[in-house]
């Protein structure tokens, strides 16, 4: 394994080591979508902006962030084994950690604070609950709103920063900043939008003037 990836140390003992890598590569991946899906579809300018665009494409992209990261919730959240596999979650590598302060009641937190997302993946997106779908008002689902998913991300991190400060000195944040985010995409597609517009008056001018000779 890499020693630049994120939540490497060679001072993570070498049993949860692997574990501990991969799950940090997960939250921190979930933390960037979740970071990009508030970016493009919680500002009204923004979504009034895909809207126009691409309306369809736009509804296509978000539906699928959504599911996707209830996904990834939902297997951070797994119990060690299912199907006779061991999964990677984070009961997983409290399983290896045990005795660490805190880290057992940070553990039922964030699978209390999952209950909602699981219950939405099993009768929405991994399934299809008949009675769900054809009678969603006798069957409503919980709501899972911004708070929900804050607070899922915030006892992931410190549940995995718990264990990597008990072994090294530092701290990790789960808030990366990468080059090509949505900053980039609206602007381009606002000077697109902007360029179009732009050269739609210039055509309506140029045909309103053909029409007065």
């Amino acid at each position: 394994m890499p020693g630049d990836w994120f939540g490497y140390s060679s001072a993570l003992p070498e049993e949860i080591r692997e574990v501990f890598v991969w799950l940090c590569q997960d939250v921190a991946a979930l933390q960037n979508k979740w970071g990009f899906y508030l970016e493009l579809f919680s500002s009204e300018d923004n979504t009034g902006l895909l809207s126009d665009i691409a309306g369809s494409f736009f509804q296509a992209v978000e539906e699928s962030l959504r599911n996707d990261m209830t996904m990834a919730i939902c297997r951070l959240s797994d119990p060690p084994r299912s199907f006779g596999k061991t999964n990677l979650s984070l009961e997983t590598l409290v399983r290896r950690c045990s005795g660490l302060p805190d880290i057992e009641g940070l553990l039922t937190e964030f699978q209390n604070a999952c209950e909602p997302v699981l219950r939405h993946r099993n009768k929405r997106i991994a399934h299809n609950d008949l009675g769900t779908r054809i009678k969603p008002r006798d069957n409503p689902l919980p709501g899972i709103g911004r708070n929900e998913v804050d607070r899922i991300l915030q006892l992931a991190g410190r549940i995995l920063n718990v264990v990597y400060q008990h072994h090294t000195d530092g701290e990790l944040c789960f808030r990366p900043w990468q080059i090509g985010g949505v900053e980039g995409l609206i602007y381009w597609l606002k000077a697109g939008k902007a360029c179009l517009e732009g050269e739609n008056r210039r055509l309506r001018g140029e045909a309103g003037e053909g029409g007065a000779g």
